[in-house]
């Protein structure tokens, strides 16, 4: 994916928090992408929680925390990671999954990047074309957060909180 401001777009998905519950993410339509990077951060502090992150699918309700007929993914996704971003920006493969488990840490900042290609993983052909990630429980003490980089299908990308 070559980044250009003006092709490919972010959107927040899990809005930034301290822990203390788990951590529903907001649906986003994929209609109209190619491709999307989902990045999930723990930040931990003096907990050290092991957070676990699960991509689902849906058939509608983007910009919702509760997409209608919310299920599991078709396909595994491919899967990279960092144990801790402050001491080193590089990602390590992991085994394609649905979900990622953190390691139990302290005073890291955890980062986990889901590669989703819709027509590979998704139930397009039965209208699952929304997508949400949702965390575990990240404990009192640690911050959570998640966002994703969108490679449209067109030239300009539509809102993706809107079916």
């Amino acid at each position: 994916m070559n980044y250009h401001p003006s092709q490919n777009q972010l959107a927040v998905l899990v809005v930034p928090g301290v822990g203390g519950a788990g951590k529903n993410g907001i649906n986003i339509s994929l209609k109209n992408c190619l491709r999307a990077f989902v990045h999930c951060f723990v930040q931990k502090g003096a907990d050290a929680t092991q957070t676990t992150w699960t991509l689902a699918q849906s058939s509608g309700n983007a910009g919702s925390a509760a997409g209608t007929g919310e299920k599991a993914l078709t396909n595994t996704v491919p899967i990279w990671y960092s144990a801790d971003m402050t001491t080193s920006n590089l990602m390590t493969s992991t085994t394609a999954a649905k979900s990622y488990q953190q390691a139990i840490t302290q005073n890291v900042c955890q980062h986990v990047v889901f590669d989703v290609i819709p027509e590979q993983c998704m139930d397009i052909a039965n209208g699952f074309d929304c997508l949400v990630v949702n965390a575990s429980d990240p404990a009192a003490a640690n911050i959570a957060f998640a966002f994703v980089i969108l490679e449209p299908r067109y030239a300009s990308l539509p809102t993706v909180y809107a079916d």
